[in-house]
């Protein structure tokens, strides 16, 4: 399991993960959500286009982690979440709870908002 901050500012990163992602691989990941909450970024992409696997726990995690940026008036958006992915938010029902976004991640964070666009 991989994962790093692909983009960062004062309020958002990019944050990229690859491989399986189970009890034993997932506290890389956590630190690194942590890190970025604790930092005071409260807009979050989490780009999963590179997982091959999830389990509950990683699910719980994340879970987490979003209830954590909503309190704070932010998001953890779910980018690239491949067929396995989809299928196991769908079949918890967390694809209702959680931000799901489209299949792409990359530089989410590099285009300024144009409001007249």
């Amino acid at each position: 399991m991989s994962v790093e901050t692909a983009l960062a500012d004062r309020l958002r990163a990019l944050v990229k993960v690859s491989g399986e992602l189970d009890l034993g691989t997932a506290a890389p990941l956590w630190a690194v959500l942590r890190g970025h909450v604790e930092s005071g970024r409260r807009f979050l992409r989490l780009d999963m286009s590179g997982v091959t696997f999830l389990d509950a726990t990683a699910l719980s995690g994340i879970t987490t982690v979003h209830r954590d940026l909503l309190q704070r008036r932010g998001t953890l958006v779910i980018t690239g979440a491949r067929s396995l992915v989809a299928r196991v938010l769908r079949v918890t029902g967390l694809d209702e709870v959680l931000f799901v976004g489209g299949p792409r991640a990359d530089d989410d964070l590099v285009v300024p908002f144009d409001p007249s666009a």
